[in-house]
């Protein structure tokens, strides 16, 4: 299964399959995270099949797209999203996205979350570490 050309992970199917890609109450959201979640909102199957391009339903000027996408961080990596090897998973709350990154693996993308400060950071290093943490 594919979303806009970016492979599914086997593990994101599974879990949504089985009805298990839900945002979980009490979730360990800081922990993962490093912040709260304010009506955590996990997209269905289909919803990510349909996000391509996401950039581009934020209905801003293009100097405000560019808060979304960040800056690249060296220090503290990526800092930024690429939003065509990228994928939304879902929201913490408002502007609280996350998102699988294909940038450095097509396989095993990474996941990655807008903080509040605006800078994309690796919460998980894939798709099967995230389920694990959260416990679905």
């Amino acid at each position: 299964m594919h979303a806009d050309g970016l492979p599914l992970p086997p593990a994101l199917i599974d879990v949504a399959q089985q009805g298990r890609w839900t945002a979980p109450a009490g979730g360990n959201y800081i922990r993962i995270f490093g912040e709260p979640a304010y009506g955590p909102v996990f997209l269905k199957v289909d919803q990510m099949r349909r996000n391509a391009r996401w950039i581009d339903e934020i209905d801003y000027d293009d100097e405000f797209r560019q808060l979304y996408i960040g800056e690249p961080d060296p220090a503290n990596p990526p800092g930024d999203i690429d939003p065509q090897m990228s994928l939304l998973l879902g929201d913490l709350g408002s502007d609280q996205p996350f998102a699988l990154d294909f940038r450095r693996s097509m396989e095993a993308p990474s996941v990655v979350y807008l903080d509040s400060t605006m800078r994309w950071v690796e919460v998980a290093p894939t798709i099967d570490a995230f389920i694990v943490e959260l416990g679905l």
